[in-house]
Protein backbone atom coordinates (compact mmCIF):
# COMPACT_ATOMS: atom_id res chain seq x y z
CA UNK A 1 0.00 0.00 0.00
CA UNK A 2 2.98 2.03 0.84
CA UNK A 3 4.44 1.92 -2.54
CA UNK A 4 1.05 2.74 -3.87
CA UNK A 5 1.22 5.68 -2.30
CA UNK A 6 4.18 7.12 -3.58
CA UNK A 7 3.82 6.39 -6.95
CA UNK A 8 0.67 8.18 -6.73
CA UNK A 9 2.02 11.33 -4.72
CA UNK A 10 5.32 10.93 -6.92
CA UNK A 11 3.35 11.62 -10.34
CA UNK A 12 1.06 13.91 -8.16
CA UNK A 13 4.03 16.31 -8.28
CA UNK A 14 5.67 15.42 -11.81
CA UNK A 15 2.25 16.56 -13.83
CA UNK A 16 2.70 19.82 -11.09
CA UNK A 17 6.02 20.16 -12.63
CA UNK A 18 5.17 19.60 -16.33
CA UNK A 19 1.94 22.03 -15.77
CA UNK A 20 5.09 24.59 -14.56
CA UNK A 21 7.52 23.66 -17.17
CA UNK A 22 4.02 24.36 -19.68
CA UNK A 23 3.72 27.66 -18.00
CA UNK A 24 7.15 28.61 -18.34
CA UNK A 25 8.10 27.91 -21.76
CA UNK A 26 4.20 29.94 -22.89
CA UNK A 27 5.20 32.80 -20.51
CA UNK A 28 8.86 32.32 -20.54
CA UNK A 29 8.84 32.45 -16.83
CA UNK A 30 11.72 31.90 -14.30
CA UNK A 31 9.77 31.72 -11.83
CA UNK A 32 7.38 28.68 -13.40
CA UNK A 33 10.78 26.62 -14.36
CA UNK A 34 12.26 27.03 -10.22
CA UNK A 35 8.52 25.98 -9.83
CA UNK A 36 8.74 23.29 -11.66
CA UNK A 37 12.25 21.77 -10.72
CA UNK A 38 10.48 22.33 -7.02
CA UNK A 39 7.88 19.42 -8.04
CA UNK A 40 9.87 17.68 -9.91
CA UNK A 41 12.27 16.95 -6.87
CA UNK A 42 9.29 16.75 -4.53
CA UNK A 43 8.41 13.75 -6.92
CA UNK A 44 11.57 12.03 -6.58
CA UNK A 45 11.30 12.40 -3.01
CA UNK A 46 8.78 9.86 -3.30
CA UNK A 47 10.38 7.69 -6.21
CA UNK A 48 13.83 8.11 -5.96
CA UNK A 49 14.66 5.78 -8.81
CA UNK A 50 12.72 7.75 -11.72
CA UNK A 51 15.07 8.34 -14.37
CA UNK A 52 12.03 10.37 -16.53
CA UNK A 53 11.94 12.83 -13.37
CA UNK A 54 16.07 12.98 -13.68
CA UNK A 55 16.35 13.56 -17.48
CA UNK A 56 13.48 16.49 -17.25
CA UNK A 57 14.54 18.27 -13.88
CA UNK A 58 18.30 18.21 -15.30
CA UNK A 59 16.99 19.17 -18.84
CA UNK A 60 15.42 22.36 -17.04
CA UNK A 61 18.40 22.83 -14.66
CA UNK A 62 20.84 23.51 -18.04
CA UNK A 63 18.08 25.11 -20.03
CA UNK A 64 16.64 27.00 -18.51
CA UNK A 65 17.91 28.10 -15.66
CA UNK A 66 21.85 28.06 -16.57
CA UNK A 67 23.15 25.50 -13.96
CA UNK A 68 25.08 23.43 -15.77
CA UNK A 69 26.78 21.47 -12.77
CA UNK A 70 23.24 20.37 -11.77
CA UNK A 71 22.15 19.64 -14.83
CA UNK A 72 25.06 17.02 -15.58
CA UNK A 73 23.94 15.66 -12.05
CA UNK A 74 20.79 14.68 -12.75
CA UNK A 75 21.19 13.60 -16.35
CA UNK A 76 24.22 11.69 -15.04
CA UNK A 77 21.77 9.71 -12.56
CA UNK A 78 19.42 9.60 -14.84
CA UNK A 79 21.74 6.76 -17.21
CA UNK A 80 22.93 5.36 -14.14
CA UNK A 81 19.03 4.42 -13.59
CA UNK A 82 18.33 3.80 -17.36
CA UNK A 83 21.49 3.89 -19.30
CA UNK A 84 19.57 3.34 -22.72
CA UNK A 85 17.87 6.61 -22.07
CA UNK A 86 18.62 8.44 -25.40
CA UNK A 87 17.33 12.20 -24.11
CA UNK A 88 19.47 11.90 -21.58
CA UNK A 89 23.07 11.19 -23.45
CA UNK A 90 21.45 14.50 -25.82
CA UNK A 91 20.60 16.69 -23.16
CA UNK A 92 24.24 15.92 -21.45
CA UNK A 93 26.03 16.33 -24.64
CA UNK A 94 24.71 20.05 -24.89
CA UNK A 95 25.64 20.86 -21.26
CA UNK A 96 29.36 19.00 -22.03
CA UNK A 97 29.45 21.12 -25.05
CA UNK A 98 28.53 24.34 -23.75
CA UNK A 99 29.74 24.98 -20.38
CA UNK A 100 32.27 26.65 -19.25
CA UNK A 101 35.08 25.44 -19.85
CA UNK A 102 33.63 22.84 -22.51
CA UNK A 103 34.20 18.88 -22.08
CA UNK A 104 34.52 18.28 -25.55
CA UNK A 105 35.59 14.56 -25.22
CA UNK A 106 32.62 13.86 -22.88
CA UNK A 107 30.06 15.85 -25.54
CA UNK A 108 31.30 13.28 -27.99
CA UNK A 109 30.66 10.16 -26.33
CA UNK A 110 27.45 11.18 -25.32
CA UNK A 111 26.58 12.22 -28.74
CA UNK A 112 27.97 8.95 -30.07
CA UNK A 113 25.74 6.91 -27.48
CA UNK A 114 22.89 8.92 -28.63
CA UNK A 115 22.94 7.59 -32.36
CA UNK A 116 23.36 4.07 -30.90
CA UNK A 117 19.99 4.65 -28.95
CA UNK A 118 18.02 7.50 -30.51
CA UNK A 119 15.43 6.66 -32.94
CA UNK A 120 13.92 10.29 -33.19
CA UNK A 121 15.55 11.41 -37.06
CA UNK A 122 15.69 15.13 -36.12
CA UNK A 123 17.34 15.19 -33.30
CA UNK A 124 19.77 12.05 -34.73
CA UNK A 125 20.73 14.78 -37.56
CA UNK A 126 21.70 17.34 -34.42
CA UNK A 127 23.58 14.85 -33.15
CA UNK A 128 25.39 14.22 -36.09
CA UNK A 129 25.87 18.01 -37.04
CA UNK A 130 26.82 18.43 -33.40
CA UNK A 131 29.72 16.10 -34.15
CA UNK A 132 31.09 17.10 -36.89
CA UNK A 133 31.41 20.72 -35.51
CA UNK A 134 33.51 19.09 -32.50
CA UNK A 135 35.84 17.86 -34.99
CA UNK A 136 34.04 13.85 -35.60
Amino acid sequence: MRMAWNFLLSWWWVYWGLFNRALGNRRRSRYAYTRSVACFSRALGHMPDDAQVYLWRGTLYWRELDRPAQAEADLDRALELNPRLAEAYLNRAFVRQYRLPPDRAGAVRDLRAYLEYGRDTYWRQVAQQQLQQLGQ
